[in-house]
């Protein structure tokens, strides 16, 4: 009998990077060409309680297929039960080693926890996301959702239902382009820790924007993440400032923040769902906040990307802000989406929540406001 798993698995780990998140590879030629390479740890962890774990195993001989023995990792079993946000994996090793396979391992777990997607809902929900979105362009960053297989099937209906691009070359290959990135929270958090380890005080998002576009080609637009220290104007304001050329910034703030200014801003009538209205995560009150105060520093023509769960209902509530905030200002409220919320999913999710400082001989904790690291005695370390 074949092992199928084994076959793909090998393909996988041949052409991993095809199945990788643009942003991560561009961080690793980064840290590469500026010697950025601390010692970090991930934890990945699901949003949801799972009866029976799957595709650790995988996942794992995906990691050591890459990397060999570079990285230590520490995860469940495959069948153990396991309760949402408890760690299922942790890794440890260089940055340099671990930023560009984290799009592939989630694949993996998400992919096997949920063994079939229905197609034709996708098919829907990107069409209907895209019949929301109107004239805003919509980028497809869900590969980590579904399994590696489904990559480019997925890619290919997003681009026939009008989507703009995605984020790995593999599904890019629908739009005849490469895949579509900008900076993750990894990259920040990694020139974080080496900033931390090397006493350098400075803006961390800034530094991260700064090496993207000194090293990453200038076609590429420079769009920066700005909520990894749940900062998202002070970062977004300062970043601006630092990287004159920034295309624009692009917020993602998690569930267990709100985004800043979102609670004081004061917003006008708006005839939309309450759930996406005002709240913890990127939701309009946060958005309608940032924009505002893009515009009084000076910085009217920096675009904002919103991404983090825009299905169609959360696109149609923020187009419909986005209308009212054009019909007062005369300018939109956002200008593009990044979704990977067209299908159901069992979502995994991976952080750097520490790093070791070879300096002092400890680690010490390093993560985005809101996933700080949470410990297991569960995690058993694979040999």
């Amino acid at each position: 009998m074949v092992n199928k798993t084994l076959i793909q698995n090998k393909r996988l780990i041949k052409d991993y990077q095809q199945y990788t998140d643009k942003y991560f590879l561009r961080s690793k030629q980064i840290f590469e060409a500026e010697n950025i390479n601390p010692i970090v740890r991930y934890q990945v962890f699901a949003r949801e309680d799972i009866k029976e774990l799957k595709g650790i195993n995988e996942a794992v001989d995906f990691i050591k297929g890459v990397v060999g023995d570079k990285v230590k990792i520490y995860t469940l079993r495959d069948g153990q039960s396991y309760k949402a946000k408890e760690p299922i994996m942790k890794l440890e090793g260089h940055a340099q080693n671990l930023i560009d396979l984290e799009t592939v391992y989630l694949e993996i777990l998400s992919g096997r926890l949920l063994e079939d997607i229905d197609l034709n809902e996708a098919r829907r929900k990107a069409r209907a996301v895209v019949q929301y979105a109107k004239e805003k362009p919509v980028f497809y960053l869900g590969a980590r959702h579904f399994a590696p297989e489904l990559d480019e099937k997925i890619a290919k209906i997003c681009q026939e239902e009008g989507f703009a691009g995605c984020s790995t070359d593999v599904g890019a290959k629908a739009w005849n382009a490469k895949g579509f990135g900008t900076v993750p929270h990894a990259s920040i958090l990694t020139y974080a820790a080496y900033m931390q380890e090397n006493n350098i005080q400075r803006n961390q998002t800034v530094e991260s924007a700064k090496g993207f576009d000194k090293i990453i080609d200038k076609q590429v637009p420079r769009i920066i993440l700005v909520d990894t220290y749940n900062k998202e104007i002070d970062d977004s304001i300062a970043t601006a400032t630092a990287v004159p050329n920034l295309t624009g910034v692009r917020i993602d703030t998690c569930g267990e923040n709100y985004a800043q200014g979102a609670k004081e801003i004061v917003l006008p009538q708006l005839n939309v769902n309450p759930k996406y209205l005002r709240g913890k995560g990127v939701k309009i009150a946060g958005v309608w906040a940032l924009r505002k105060a893009l515009d009084k520093k000076g910085f009217e023509d920096l675009e904002i990307i919103v991404s983090s769960g825009f299905n169609e209902k959360k696109t149609k509530a923020f187009i419909k802000a986005d209308r009212v905030y054009q019909e007062v200002y005369r300018k939109p409220l956002f200008n593009s989406i990044g979704t990977g919320s067209i299908a159901k999913s069992i979502s995994t999710t991976s952080d750097i929540c520490a790093y070791f400082n070879e300096n002092k001989g400890i680690w010490l904790p390093m993560s985005k406001v809101g996933r700080s690291e949470t410990p297991s005695k569960l995690l058993r370390e694979v040999k």
